[in-house]
């Protein structure tokens, strides 16, 4: 058994060597979303206006955060990609199973959660060191953050990019099953808008999926329920892709 452990571990680490080389046009579109990210942010992520004695003064808030944003899509549309036939062909080339194989492509999506947590950061400051230096705008205020708040910030990027990577990679999964689950999850979600849109009231079901997640104050309790969500939704899709093997 203790063999039979160890060689399967070596086949991922392959596997995911090789994907690390053979998939760096997901890395180069990585930084093609985080410098359009940049771009857009530069017109702010929000504004307030003051009027005093006849006069007005209007404040732009320039934050990373769309930067972020744009990174989570990419790593959603990058796993859903990975889980698509040419990707899974690939896999060929090793002596494997299906288990490898997933084990390899969910490893790979954690290491460019990792590259895309901390380069969304980085490139939320970079925004602010263009403002400030490159643009030599007078009106531009900055903020100094710690060491500790800005690996803060970058492991909690970390964890809303594995969460998004862990849906997409399911969503790939059970999209790979039937082509008709990539009409019908779609639809229920635009169809929950519709719905939610006509009795007025916010979408239920992502009001409260963003109430799980992002209201949670307690790092602890965050970590938990993002490692718990993408360790359940990761089990189900190799548990898919098993029988995809055998369907197929």
């Amino acid at each position: 058994m203790f063999l039979t452990e160890v060689k399967l571990w070596d086949i991922v680490k392959k596997q995911t060597q090789y994907k690390l080389n053979a998939y760096l046009s997901v890395f180069s579109s990585l930084l093609f979303i985080q410098v359009v990210g940049i771009l857009f942010s530069t017109n702010g992520s929000g504004n307030t206006s003051m009027g005093f004695n006849g006069g007005s003064i209007n404040i732009s808030f320039l934050t990373g955060d769309l930067i972020i944003i744009f990174t989570i899509i990419w790593a959603l549309i990058s796993a859903i990609i990975i889980t698509t036939k040419a990707s899974r062909n690939d896999d060929f080339i090793f002596i494997s199973n299906r288990l490898s194989s997933n084990l390899s492509n969910i490893l790979f999506l954690i290491i460019a959660s990792i590259v895309g947590g901390v380069t969304s950061i980085l490139s939320g400051i970079l925004l602010k060191v263009i403002l400030l230096f490159v643009l030599h705008d007078d009106y531009t205020l900055g903020t100094l953050i710690s060491f500790q708040e800005l690996l803060l910030g970058m492991f909690v990027s970390f964890l809303y990019i594995t969460l998004f990577a862990a849906i997409g990679y399911f969503v790939g999964m059970v999209t790979q099953i039937s082509k008709w689950f990539g009409v019908l999850i779609p639809a229920l979600l635009i169809g929950n808008s519709i719905v939610s849109a006509n009795q007025g009231k916010d979408e239920f079901l992502v009001s409260e999926v963003v109430k799980f997640f992002a209201q949670e104050s307690s790092l602890l309790l965050f970590l938990t329920k993002v490692s718990f969500t993408s360790s359940i939704l990761f089990f189900f899709s190799v548990i898919l892709s098993n029988k995809m093997e055998v369907r197929k």
